[in-house]
């Protein structure tokens, strides 16, 4: 009697593996097309869809629409249902949102204890906005214990893992000496990383060190140079600023009218349409 051919079966069976692995990837993919195209109802159809409905992904999706009331009729209660699924999956974005609800209380009695422990667990899986949050919250006292010492590390984890805005705050830090000893060279430093990333206020805050000569040698150029590009990833700070250095012909540059009103025009269609 021929023995069953265990190796072929284990071949088959990883084929069907891989094999539903790809059809999920492909809905995944069309359900964010979709999504990022505003067909929003159309999105959900693939997300729903058996074989793609357990993933985390498309848990945290449907709960984003139903949070948001994209192609569904908003509902709250339901988008929590959706990101504790996906949270409890791992999804750090899940996490993310799920902390959010608690911590507004969004289809949820508000409940820092559990906003902070879901914001905690996104944080540790080294999401961004999650990091940015819990220095907020650490920064404030919110939820957790004030300790700027603390606050410095999940800030410096979010700067490193892409919320570039962070460099911008840490080195605020060390030029107002909070939390931390006063050094305006080590808050310049912060500035430029962010700057160089092409954050609009760590460009800005730059500037200013530029233009006081804090924590860098003064220079007018490099000043103005930074105002311009925190002005073009706009930053109205940075337009306003531009604005008065023409119309008082400060920084090198002569006094140009024309050229301050076009910066004020600029900042306050800025703030118009933000």
């Amino acid at each position: 009697m021929m023995k069953p051919c265990f190796k072929n079966h284990f071949v088959f069976s990883l084929f069907l593996f891989f094999l539903c692995g790809q059809v999920i990837a492909d809905h995944l993919e069309e359900g964010n097309r979709l999504f990022d195209s505003g067909k929003y109802q159309e999105s959900m159809s693939y997300l729903m869809k058996p074989d793609t409905v357990t993933h985390p992904k498309a848990m945290t999706l449907i709960g984003y629409m139903y949070d948001e009331g994209l192609g569904v009729e908003k509902n709250p209660e339901t988008a929590n249902t959706w990101y504790l699924k996906a949270a409890e999956l791992g999804s750090p974005v899940a996490q993310f949102n799920l902390g959010l609800s608690y911590e507004y209380g969004s289809g949820t009695p508000k409940n820092m204890a559990e906003a902070v422990k879901w914001f905690r667990k996104a944080a540790e899986q080294k999401y961004a906005k999650a990091e940015s949050k819990m220095w907020y919250l650490t920064v404030t006292g919110n939820g957790v214990k004030k300790d700027y010492h603390e606050a410095m590390k999940w800030y410096r984890r979010a700067a490193e893992h892409g919320d570039h805005g962070a460099y911008a705050d840490i080195g605020l830090f060390y030029d107002k000496g909070e939390g931390v000893r006063k050094d305006p060279n080590r808050a310049v430093q912060y500035y430029i990383l962010g700057a160089e990333k092409g954050n609009g206020r760590a460009q800005l805050f730059l500037a200013d060190s530029y233009a006081k000569g804090n924590g860098i040698r003064q220079d007018n150029e490099r000043a103005l140079y930074w105002y311009r590009e925190a002005a073009k990833n706009g930053n109205v700070m940075a337009m306003q600023e531009l604005a008065a250095i023409y119309a008082k012909g400060r920084l090198g540059v002569r006094k140009n009218e024309a050229e301050s009103q076009r910066w004020l025009e600029m900042a306050r269609e800025k703030e118009t349409h933000s």
